[in-house]
């Protein structure tokens, strides 16, 4: 009786590694399924409006630097 109270005690063990297993499966899927609907949506397009002082158009513009 001890022999087989080990195997059922061994097969339920068994048992419950592979579920910790496939829950951990399970929940990664659902992360990269949400990851890549996440990657496929469009940013939403941002407008500024208003004017820029020169003095600082003129600092951040390179071409003085280029040419």
């Amino acid at each position: 009786m001890a022999h087989g109270m080990r195997l059922v005690l061994a097969g339920l063990a068994a048992v419950a590694v592979n579920v910790a297993a496939l829950a951990i499966v399970h929940a990664s899927m659902g992360q990269f399924n949400e990851r890549q609907q996440l990657a496929l949506q469009e940013p939403a397009r941002i407008v500024v409006v208003g004017h820029r002082p020169v003095e600082l158009a003129i600092q951040q513009c390179p071409a003085p630097k280029v040419l």
